[in-house]
């Protein structure tokens, strides 16, 4: 049994804005850098055999700030970038409300159908995501591994864990900044065993 522990990245200026942020950059916020720290103190007793990490700055951070103390040195994956949306990158989610509502309400609701020239996916990126699940519980049998991402990609995961169709990514809950969801393999079964915890920023 492996138990893998998924963490969004915190709080960032685009989440703040509401801007699309895909795979472009956006710092954390300062609130961003509270919500790691405070979640380091939840996960400080749990031993962890390996911490991987989005190359994006946000979950870089996050993860720098999440495990200052653990010993873990990250191990970087485009796997676990955010699902790439081309030239919705950094748009405000106001104007593609007013440019694109069709095509973003294809996007939100219908993610099966969304496809775009210059964006990936949903199916692209949960691909992506589950192949590196896969290598990793292959790869670290019956340990605990820290991993921080995104709340898109995450989102598909959580489809993949729950062996759903793309589709019902549309309702599949979206972890808040930090949130943390845990999952394990048992005898080549998937099982969630907690999703978008964020009890650490209620303490």
């Amino acid at each position: 049994m492996t138990r893998l522990y998924l963490v969004r990245h915190g709080q960032t200026f685009f989440n703040v804005e509401r801007r699309i942020q895909g795979q472009m950059e956006s710092d954390l916020t300062q609130e961003g850098e509270l919500q790691a720290v405070a979640l380091r103190k939840k996960l400080s007793d749990i031993s962890f055999s390996a911490l991987y990490v989005s190359p994006l700055r946000r979950t870089r951070c996050t993860a720098e700030l999440l495990t200052q103390g653990f010993g873990l040195t990250p191990i970087y994956s485009d796997a676990l970038k955010e699902v790439l949306m081309g030239d919705w990158q950094g748009v405000l989610v106001s104007d593609l409300e007013k440019n694109y509502a069709e095509e973003l309400d294809v996007f939100w609701h219908h993610p099966e159908q969304f496809s775009r020239p210059t964006c990936e996916t949903y199916l692209q990126v949960r691909n992506r995501a589950a192949a590196l699940m896969e290598e990793i519980v292959q790869k670290h049998v019956g340990q605990n591994v820290l991993i921080v991402t995104h709340g898109a990609l995450l989102k598909t995961l959580y489809t993949y864990f729950k062996y759903q169709p793309i589709h019902d990514v549309a309702n599949a809950p979206h972890p808040h900044s930090t949130g943390l969801c845990v999952v394990e393999k048992r005898d080549g079964v998937w099982a969630v065993l907690d999703w978008d915890n964020v009890d650490h920023l209620n303490e």
